[in-house]
């Protein structure tokens, strides 16, 4: 069989089937993902322009290391005779490994979500999307293990779905029937087979192999290329070693095979948590990753609200293909884009914040520069008590969200002071006339608002004398805990083959010792720098954690 040859800097040499190939790479469909972002890490890590092509290849790779090991497993197992020959099934989860992404949404995963836009009020756009793929599978099992899964449609990533949709309607003749668009649906999606005959729970274990909580294909390419490209050095994953120890193991408890690892991969199952622990913690909650992140679902939002009348929409299958879709009189997209987005953002529905998409002059800082230094401001001002903490850190939260809904903006400035001394003496008045609201709503909505006007001005004293704009923004973050935690981490299996037995990885492996936080969120705050050269306008960090820790300490009083 012909194979082509693709250059890699990291594995080499990647091959692929001609006919693959030409039937599938070579198309529109495909080399659209050149022109889709991997991350959104740029901004902080200058060579971090990866795509979506290059890492879909990477995927291809891994998946044809991963299947070799499991065909060599189903030799070495004189129960799965019938089994020997799994080149069909193997050809598919190779396709889906290959297509994995052919429906993702421009500039990473800030995008993904506006696949779920509501056009009417009241519809589950992630339902449709399910329905929309149920119906291109036909395959009444399928549809019965999507429908059942947590209690509905809530486990596929929208770009997942999508991915498959994309992939099934575009290369409608790589599938012979509804049993392998099944299949193929499953490895993207997740969705394991939950009727376990006919060997299902083999290709459960391939469908594990590409989408699974812990390790698997998918996430190996994007920790090992991320890491080269950013040039962010962690430690070194042996991806030939952990794949050539994957195995089948037969369950004698209920008589299924599973997914194992075999004991020589125990370093290297070790190595992929600390890696994926250093990318989330000091990459993707890095501020500059997180700004970018605000402006870029800024910008989207506005395009996307934009062509919102349009029949199907700017972020919908249509427009993901070569056809596309005509969104106004004027504009048509197809294969749709980051460049699309950013031509759109140029010149359409551009303001002033999606312009600091391109002028990083205009950029707001932030006021610290990770988790570890919010701790450090906040925590030495309330000691063990986690009580001022947490007032502290959902009033911000709360804060947020309200200005948000009064002013319709992200961003906090003199306006929305006015705005919430306007909504005091409104409730005030509220209560002094009795009029027919509820007392007591109105009387816990006045405290609230009176909280949240304390630390707007608390802001404001602090913006003044720090010599800069008032005019900042709030981004609140997931708080950092250890893919250790895990129980899917812990609950690995692995074959200790001369006894023939399995343990659970966090019963024999001493991993690093990590503790749960008890709270799930933590927050930026973003300001802007005065232009004035004999300023140095950097918000004293200082006071601000005094400020909140001392109104927090009083109850907003």
């Amino acid at each position: 069989m012909a194979e082509k040859n693709l250059k890699d800097p990291i594995y080499g040499y990647i091959k692929i089937d001609e006919t693959i190939m030409h039937d599938v790479v070579d198309t529109p469909t495909f080399q659209r993902l050149r022109n889709i972002v991997q991350t959104s890490y740029a901004p902080l890590y200058s060579a971090a322009v990866h795509n979506r092509f290059i890492h879909s290849l990477g995927v291809y790779h891994l998946g044809k290391i991963a299947y070799k090991a499991i065909c060599k497993s189903i030799e070495q197992q004189a129960e799965l005779k019938s089994l020997r020959s799994l080149d069909r099934y193997g050809d598919i989860f190779l396709l889906a490994c290959l297509l994995h992404d052919v429906g993702h949404a421009p500039f990473s995963h800030t995008g993904e979500n506006y696949f779920l836009n509501l056009k009417e009020e009241g519809a589950n756009r992630y339902r449709d999307l399910h329905n929309m793929l149920i119906e291109v599978v036909e395959d009444s099992g399928f549809e019965n293990d999507v429908r059942n899964k947590n209690e509905g449609f809530e486990q596929a990533k929208p770009h997942e779905i999508m991915s498959a949709i994309v992939a099934l309607k575009m290369f409608p003749d790589l599938f012979k029937d509804a049993k392998e668009r099944s299949f193929f649906a499953r490895c993207i999606t997740g969705y394991c087979y939950s009727d376990l005959n006919e060997n299902q729970d083999i290709w459960n274990c391939l469908i594990r192999l590409l989408n699974a909580d812990v390790i698997d294909v998918d996430k190996l390419d994007y920790l090992i290329r991320d890491a080269y490209i950013t040039g962010f050095d962690t430690v070194q994953i042996d991806y030939v070693r952990l794949l050539g120890a994957i195995c089948l193991w037969k369950d004698e408890d209920d008589d299924s095979w599973k997914l194992v690892f075999h004991k020589s991969a125990l370093s290297v199952i070790q190595n992929v948590v600390f890696a994926h622990d250093a990318e989330r913690h000091w990459i993707q909650n890095h501020p500059v990753v997180q700004y970018e992140g605000y402006i870029l679902k800024h910008a989207i939002g506005q395009v996307n609200r934009y062509f919102s009348k349009a029949e199907h929409g700017l972020f919908s299958y249509e427009t993901l293909t070569e056809e596309g879709n005509q969104l106004d009189g004027n504009t048509h997209i197809s294969l749709l884009a980051d460049d699309d987005l950013i031509y759109l953002m140029k010149n359409v529905c551009s303001d002033e914040t999606t312009k600091e998409y391109f002028n990083r002059q205009k950029r707001r800082h932030p006021v610290w520069k990770s988790e570890a230094e919010y701790r450090s401001l906040f925590y030495r001002r309330v000691g063990e008590n986690s009580e001022i903490m947490n007032y502290i850190e959902k009033e911000i939260n709360d804060l947020s969200q309200y200005v948000l809904n009064i002013t319709g903006k992200d961003t906090i400035d003199y306006s929305t002071i006015d705005a919430c001394k306007n909504e005091i003496s409104k409730a005030e008045a509220e209560l002094k006339s009795g009029g027919k609201k509820n007392k007591k709503e109105v009387t816990n909505h006045l405290k609230t608002v009176k909280a949240h006007l304390k630390v707007l001005e608390c802001m404001e004293e602090i913006a003044t004398k720090s010599k800069v704009d008032f005019d900042l923004l709030i981004l609140n973050a997931d708080q950092f805990n250890s893919g250790f935690m895990k129980e899917e981490f812990a609950q690995l299996p692995i074959l200790f083959p001369d006894r023939s037995h399995v343990d659970m990885f966090g019963k024999i492996v001493n991993t690093m010792s990590v503790e749960k936080t008890e709270k799930d969120k933590f927050f930026y705050l973003f300001y802007r720098r005065k232009e004035d050269k004999d300023s140095k306008g950097i918000i004293d960090a200082e006071a601000l954690a005094a400020g909140l820790a001392n109104i927090a300490n009083n109850k907003g009083g």
